[in-house]
């Protein structure tokens, strides 16, 4: 007897993910969902007794689902913040035992995380040079680095419109910067300047962070910390005063 589910997903901000949760044993009397963050206690998040699901009082119900069935319990998580990373475990209880499964590492990945692709947008407001110009953009990486040119635009005027108000001169135009396959050696500050007519103008600028893969490598350790926790706050549940006794395999552990 067992629980199943996935070991790591991942979703980008603002997305959605469901967390599976199968279990081959028949009708259990409970059924739970808990998140870890390493350095803070385990939260239980949504249980369910004889189907009936109750979230936790504390936690965001508009952001959560909770589908039950007779081999499943399934956990949505909706318009995914950066607060939503961390373990999640399921589990059910079945006569005196209780049942995990492997847990789930959600990981979230910022758009600009290692190996993703992005483009860095620059607007440039100028006055209305009516002639054509050149686009030069610029990178500043480490603290104390000088700023060196990496990809310049001959002759471009194409992307700019005139300021509508009447009796205007002024124009703004928008650049874009394509990156692919981002390493850690992309992050900086990015410029874009534009000379036309004689003049240089030059953008405020953005910063680009790469989130490194490494912190998704940590998930092995973070669900041993957490099974390790969770089994203690369910030896304290139970309240038996005898040595609990604990036989684990890659899927299962009981009381």
């Amino acid at each position: 007897m067992g629980v199943e589910g996935q070991r790591t997903v991942s979703s980008l901000l603002g997305g959605s993910v469901t967390l599976p949760c199968y279990f081959n044993m028949e009708s259990p009397l409970r059924m739970f969902w808990f998140k870890h963050v390493p350095g803070h206690e385990i939260k239980p998040i949504v249980s369910s007794y004889y189907n009936q699901v109750s979230f936790e009082e504390e936690v965001n119900k508009s952001k959560l689902d909770a589908e039950t069935s007779d081999k499943s319990f399934n956990l949505t998580l909706k318009s995914i913040e950066a607060s939503d990373e961390g373990s999640y475990l399921c589990g059910v209880n079945w006569y005196s035992k209780f049942y995990f499964g492997n847990g789930v590492f959600l990981f979230i990945k910022d758009p600009a995380s290692e190996g993703h692709d992005l483009t860095l947008n620059c607007t440039v407001v100028s006055g209305g040079c009516a002639g054509e110009h050149s686009v030069y953009w610029f990178r500043h990486g480490t603290p104390g680095s000088h700023p060196g040119i990496i990809y310049t635009h001959g002759d471009r005027s194409a992307g700019c419109e005139k300021n509508p108000e009447a009796g205007s001169s002024t124009q703004s135009c928008v650049y874009h910067l394509p990156k692919r396959n981002l390493s850690t050696t992309d992050a900086g500050t990015y410029y874009c300047a534009v000379v036309a007519c004689g003049q240089i103008t030059i953008g405020n600028g953005t910063k680009l962070e790469i989130s490194s893969k490494k912190k998704a490598l940590r998930a092995g350790l973070h669900f041993i910390l957490f099974l390790d926790d969770l089994l203690q706050m369910f030896s304290h549940f139970t309240k038996k005063k005898q040595i609990i006794s604990r036989i684990c395999d890659e899927q299962t552990c009981w009381f």
